[in-house]
C-alpha cells in the first residue's frame, strides 16, 4: 500500500515537471477563470458593503469546486488514460488489489492537487484581490478531506462508466461545470445538503465568513457532512464494482 502510494505520488510529480508547460498554463487558466468570476461579480455589485461577504464566499466556493473536480477527475481521467495507453489490464493484474491502488491514487491526488495546489492558490487569489481569509487550519483540512470523500465517490461512478463506454469526456465536462453551482449555493433544505460537496462548501463558507471553528459547528452539520460523504463513496464503490464485473465478463477491460 505504501509503495503504491509513493509510486502514484512520484508519478504525479514527474508528470507535473515533465509537462511543465501544460502545468503552468493549467494554473494560469484556474486563476484567470477565477478573476473573471470575481471581478465580474464585483463590477455588478460595486463597492456596496454587503458584497464583501459575497466576494469572500466566491473565493471559498470556487476553490472548493477545484478540490471537487481534482478529486473526481483524478479517478475518472486516470482510468480513461490507462485504457488509452493500454495499461489498464496490467493495473488490474498487479499483485496489489485495484481497490488499494485506487485508494493510494486518491490519497496522492488529495495531497498533491488539494493540499499542495488548491490551498496555496486560494490564498494567492485572496491576496491579489485584496480579500483576507482567516482559516483554522485543522478545520480547513477536515472539511476538505471529508468533502473530497464524496467527490471520490462521484469519480468512481464515472470511472466505472468509463470502463464500459470508454469515451465519457463530454459527460465529465457536464459534471464538472454543473458541480460549480453545487459548491457556490447554500443548501436551503436537508435534501440539498446531500448534493456532492454542497455541505462541505457551506461549512467552509461559514468558517471563512463567520470565523467558525471545528467545535463551534452544530453537531447536526457534521452529521450531514459525514452522511453525504458516506452515501457517495458507498454508491461509488457499488457502481464501480458492478461495471468492473461487466467489463471483465465482456472481455473489454483493456480495449479502447
Amino acid at each position: 500500500m505504501l509503495r503504491a502510494f509513493l509510486a502514484n505520488f512520484w508519478k504525479n510529480l514527474i508528470e507535473f515537471k515533465r509537462y511543465y508547460f501544460d502545468s503552468i498554463t493549467s494554473i494560469m487558466t484556474i486563476l484567470l477563470f477565477f478573476y473573471l468570476i470575481f471581478f465580474g461579480v464585483k463590477a455588478v455589485g460595486g463597492n456596496a458593503p454587503q458584497f464583501g461577504e459575497t466576494l469572500d464566499g466566491i473565493i471559498v466556493g470556487y476553490f472548493m469546486w477545484l478540490a471537487f473536480i481534482f478529486s473526481f477527475q483524478g479517478i475518472s481521467w486516470g482510468i480513461i488514460e490507462e485504457a488509452q495507453r493500454g495499461t489498464l489490464e496490467q493495473v488490474f493484474m498487479s499483485p496489489i488489489p485495484f481497490e488499494f491502488q485506487m485508494l493510494s491514487r486518491i490519497i496522492s491526488n488529495f495531497i498533491f492537487n488539494v493540499l499542495l495546489a488548491t490551498m496555496p492558490l486560494m490564498y494567492f487569489a485572496a491576496f491579489t484581490t485584496g480579500r483576507s481569509l482567516s482559516f483554522d487550519p485543522i478545520t480547513l483540512v477536515y472539511l476538505l478531506l471529508v468533502g473530497v470523500i464524496s467527490a471520490t465517490g462521484v469519480g468512481m461512478i464515472i470511472g466505472g462508466i468509463a470502463m464500459i463506454f470508454k469515451r465519457v469526456s463530454s459527460f465529465i465536462q457536464i459534471v464538472t461545470f454543473g458541480s460549480l453551482a453545487f459548491t457556490m449555493m447554500d443548501p436551503k433544505n436537508v435534501l440539498m445538503k446531500f448534493i456532492p460537496m454542497s455541505q462541505a462548501a457551506y461549512m467552509m463558507r461559514m468558517m471563512a465568513l463567520d470565523k467558525i471553528g471545528f467545535l463551534e459547528f452544530q453537531f447536526v452539520e457534521h452529521v450531514y457532512l459525514w452522511l453525504a460523504s458516506f452515501l457517495y463513496i458507498s454508491l461509488g464503490i457499488f457502481i464501480f464494482r458492478a461495471f468492473e464485473k461487466k467489463a471483465m465478463k465482456l472481455g473489454s477491460l483493456s480495449q479502447y
